[in-house]
């Protein structure tokens, strides 16, 4: 069952093929819970009728009560004559006994392989044969009658027989059936046969208490799965409620696998009772609420009867009220309340498949059908007509068909969820894989725009830069031919030019940062007329790293500021002698430039002119720092600091 399988008025009058298809999803939903409830019920009786032949089915007795536990030394007069299935009710405000029932049969031949005696019985059995004790099933009656819970079958009691005791003859089988428990007291036929032909008939048997136990293990195990799948999340409460549905079918098949009640007594009685009642409301509340009915009334009707319920069955299980004592109200109430319930949810469910025609929801009514008719048929036949023959308890098909059920919708929102999750991995990997080319794009894009802005600006402060040093410096060339300079004067000129322009274009052929080669062919560059100018040049350059700092044209800020600081020692320091030297600091995370002159120091008031502000703007474009100090000769030593991380880490 899916929710929201609920389908307007409208919808259904305009689909009339749809509307065949739900009378035949209504007949098959009727129909098929029926038809395999009469095979349950054929299959439960198989081993009552086919019987082979060298096996006795014993089914008259003569019954008498007497509350003895020793085998009387004859039968009574007033002993009646009864047939078999025997039951007896409790009934309310009067205390009976046990009942002994004698069942005599005649053996042509002796036997020759042990034989197996089986019978089921309610609540408790001892067994004698030909006056002798055969076998009991409990200790006694006090252990039956104050704990009995809601088991409406019977137990089995399957008994070796030596051949010793078979002889051919007449025998007498004693039977002393305790009194009556909450649910009455009953005796099935007796089989007796060879061991072999017995065990057989037995298969059946084991075969329900299989499928209880494995029922059972199944809730137990899909119920606390569900229950975690709650905790951890807690919008999942639908899943909750379904857990709790199986730990209760689990915990209402838990008597026939234990021998004895695990509570005392009334309390086992009492927590079977309200997990019946609390599984019968939590069937309707399911059912109700998977098929997503528009309407709430199912819902107030389950907690209604839970509220109602509740406290009624378990007064009853504390008074000890029985079953099968129909003189009181109480039987009446449990029986017909819980058949309303079920009978409300197998209609909802009915109703569901007949509008809809989707063959999912009419499985899911011939389900619910099936739970609801096995339990209706034990119930009558185990506690109103137990008379008519002996009733195994079928209620664990519908049990597990529900069970069943619940584990196929774990199944399916397990399958949809890991679909869904591949699905929604699948969009995000598409998404994502579009995102990425969308920002690669955007990536290329702004690189490309970056690289243009920085050649933009590259181009414009070197066209600066000619302008402000070549452009003049030939400016002033032109004029001075114009006005009859000296060839001398303007040869030295001209000389000026070129040594500029070969100063910019080595600065932007070394693009590897490396400091000492900068320095190298500045040196080869100028070192000639700066000797001429009487100024004496002494390069004590150490070991450096490369500076990434100084790639590309960045490494013509470094040497224009070399170049002006030359220039201030020409015209203003009255110097004889420059000192150039590089280290690395201690940390080995800068590389030291000093230029140290043996001139007149710095002024007591120094005015920063254009060319110290054009020194430390070169300075922080390539991220160094510029200081200016006294030097150790008595003149001026400036200090430029170069971090050898790259200037894009240190910004």
């Amino acid at each position: 069952m899916e929710a929201g399988a609920w389908e307007p008025e409208a919808a259904r009058a305009a689909a009339p093929a749809r509307r065949l298809d739900g009378w035949a999803l209504l007949a098959l939903a009727i129909l098929l819970p029926a038809l395999l409830m009469l095979g349950l019920h054929a299959l439960s009786q198989r081993y009552n009728t086919a019987l082979p032949p060298e096996v006795l089915r014993l089914s008259e007795a003569w019954q008498f009560s007497d509350d003895s536990e020793l085998l009387p030394a004859r039968q009574p007069e007033h002993a009646r004559r009864v047939l078999l299935p025997f039951a007896q009710s409790q009934v309310r405000g009067a205390t009976l006994g046990a009942n002994w029932l004698l069942l005599d049969f005649e053996l042509g031949q002796p036997a020759q392989t042990p034989f197996l005696l089986s019978l089921q019985h309610r609540p408790s059995v001892t067994v004698y044969l030909d006056g002798e004790l055969l076998a009991y099933s409990s200790v006694g009656d006090e252990v039956e009658i104050g704990q009995r819970g809601l088991m409406l079958g019977s137990r089995n009691l399957l008994v070796n027989v030596p051949p010793s005791m078979l002889v051919a003859g007449q025998h007498r089988l004693a039977l002393r059936l305790f009194a009556p428990g909450f649910e009455g007291s009953s005796l099935s036929p007796v089989l007796l046969g060879p061991a072999e032909a017995v065990r057989s008939l037995q298969e059946s048997r084991r075969a329900w208490q299989g499928a209880r136990l494995v029922t059972a293990l199944c809730g137990l195990i899909i119920g606390l799965f569900l229950l975690l799948v709650w905790l951890a999340l807690r919008q999942e409460w639908l899943n909750g409620v379904t857990g709790i549905y199986c730990l209760l079918a689990a915990l209402l098949l838990l008597p026939y696998l234990v021998g004895q009640p695990l509570l005392p007594a009334p309390w086992w009685r009492m927590l079977l009772d309200a997990a019946d009642v609390v599984s019968k409301a939590l069937m309707l509340f399911l059912v109700a609420k998977l098929l997503g009915w528009p309407t709430r009334w199912p819902q107030r009707l389950a907690l209604a009867y839970a509220l109602l319920g509740l406290p009624l069955d378990l007064w009853a299980a504390h008074a000890g009220l029985a079953w099968t004592d129909f003189q009181h109200p109480w039987p009446w109430w449990a029986l017909g309340s819980r058949s309303l319930v079920l009978l409300v949810a197998w209609a909802l469910a009915l109703r569901a498949a007949w509008r809809s025609g989707r063959a999912v929801l009419g499985m899911g009514a011939a389900v619910v059908g099936l739970s609801v008719l096995a339990w209706m048929y034990v119930s009558y036949f185990a506690l109103v007509e137990r008379e008519r023959f002996s009733v195994v308890d079928v209620n664990v098909v519908g049990y597990a068909c529900l069970i069943m059920m619940a584990g196929f919708a774990l199944q399916r929102r397990f399958v949809h969820s890991l679909r869904a999750q591949t699905q929604a991995r699948a969009e995000l990997e598409a998404a994502l894989a579009q995102r990425s080319a969308e920002l690669e794009a955007r990536y290329r894009e702004l690189q490309h725009s970056e690289q243009l802005r920085s050649a933009a600006e590259e181009r414009e402060r070197l066209l600066q830069e000619m302008h402000d040093g070549l452009g003049s410096q030939l400016l002033m060339a032109k004029l001075g031919a114009e006005q009859g300079m000296d060839r001398e004067t303007l040869s030295r000129l001209l000389d000026d030019c070129v040594d500029e322009m070969r100063l910019t274009v080595d600065a932007l052929a070394i693009n590897d940062g490396d400091l000492s080669l900068l320095l190298a062919n500045f040196r080869h560059r100028m070192g000639k007329r700066l000797g001429a100018a009487g100024l004496e040049l002494d390069w004590q350059l150490g070991d450096t790293p490369s500076l990434p700092r100084l790639m590309g044209t960045h490494g013509r800020d470094l040497v224009r500021i070399v170049q002006e600081a030359l220039s201030n020692v020409l015209h203003h320091a009255q110097a004889t002698r420059v000192r150039f030297r590089t280290r690395l600091n201690e940390d080995g995370s800068a590389v030291l430039l000093s230029i140290n002159d043996n001139g007149r120091g710095l002024p007591e008031t120094p005015c920063a002119g254009q060319g110290l502000r054009n020194m430390r703007k070169r300075a922080q474009r390539i991220g160094a720092e510029i200081a200016w100090r006294p030097g150790e000769e008595g003149g001026c030593e400036i200090c430029l600091l170069i971090p050898v991380a790259p200037l894009e880490r240190a910004l």
